[in-house]
């Protein structure tokens, strides 16, 4: 769906992306992660043409983006950013429909995607759609914007930081809605971070940029596994990269049914779609080495023992 073929951009003597590749696949969701200024959101706005680059050639779906009128490439792809940027003197409603507007859709159509953007995204229409920005909370507002990029449909939705500014419980609670949202509608997704625990839970496949450069990419869990540089393992967590590996892995894989009454536990439980550090802190907390693990109705199927933990979910 995006295609970066050795793709640079210089700002005077200044080289802030430093020939890049990069293919990312339909329905993927490709994390740019690396520190400041290592050219990961000059990178996402090349895509969308904010920013021209300077040399190589960047596609979209085959096509070079700069054969592209830049206003009709941008209807294209959704954007959302940290700062939202909602118009203050148009309500909910209108911020969300801007795009399918300036797409000429007709009244009723528009109508019937701001409903179902607002549903997607826990804003019932009734009590939302004829608010204004400034009373919305931080998380509502993101809301509206995430909403606001998906209005038109795109193929493609670009994020650069998008949660960046908010508290950590709201952040954790719109990651969930965004990996819910990529579930249902299946877009291509390029999201910037700096942020590695939020690039581990989003992503498909993580890239990760040092001084303008791709050092590295691949799945989550290759990249936990292999780190190819000192960079790429400090970037992960260095000594903590076993604790971010088990938060990728879920207690499902490691627990063992019930298939006898002895296996029955009693202590804190465990749900089969937790996460093993989850399991691994809620046993150091307990200073238990075995919990009960329960279903989304609260029965309990298995149990998780320390040692099957210790020896981690099959690679």
């Amino acid at each position: 769906m995006i295609e970066l073929l050795n793709v640079s951009k210089s700002f005077g003597p200044s080289v802030a992306v430093d020939d890049i590749s990069l293919t990312v696949k339909a329905a993927e969701l490709c994390v740019l992660v690396g520190t400041s200024g290592c050219g990961k959101s000059t990178t996402l706005r090349m895509i969308n043409r904010l920013i021209a680059h300077t040399a190589g050639q960047i596609r979209i779906d085959g096509q070079a983006i700069d054969q592209l009128d830049p206003h009709t490439l941008r209807r294209r792809i959704g954007y959302a950013i940290q700062s939202i940027g909602l118009f203050p003197h148009w309500t909910v409603a209108r911020n969300i429909a801007v795009v399918p507007r300036l797409l000429g859709w007709p009244a009723p159509r528009i109508a019937q995607r701001v409903d179902e953007l607002l549903h997607l995204l826990d804003l019932p229409a009734a009590e939302f759609a004829g608010k204004y920005p400034n009373q919305l909370s931080g998380g509502q507002a993101q809301r509206v914007g995430v909403a606001r990029a998906l209005a038109g449909d795109p193929e493609i939705l670009l994020m650069d930081e998008p949660f960046g500014a908010l508290d950590p419980i709201t952040r954790d609670s719109l990651q969930n809605e965004l990996l819910r949202i990529q579930a249902q509608l299946r877009k291509t997704i390029v999201f910037v971070t700096h942020d590695m625990d939020e690039a581990l839970k989003l992503a498909n496949r993580i890239v990760v940029m040092e001084k303008g450069r791709i050092v590295q990419q691949d799945t989550p869990q290759a990249l936990l596994a292999r780190p190819a540089t000192a960079f790429v393992e400090n970037l992960l967590g260095g000594q903590e990269r076993g604790l971010k590996q088990a938060g990728l892995q879920r207690v499902a894989a490691l627990m063992q049914p019930l298939n006898a009454p002895g296996l029955r536990v009693v202590g804190p439980a465990l749900k089969t779609a937790d996460s093993l550090r989850q399991a691994l802190s809620l046993m150091l907390w307990q200073r238990c080495t075995s919990l009960p693990v329960v279903d989304e109705q609260g029965v309990q199927v298995g149990v998780l023992h320390v040692d099957s933990l210790l020896r981690g979910a099959p690679q």
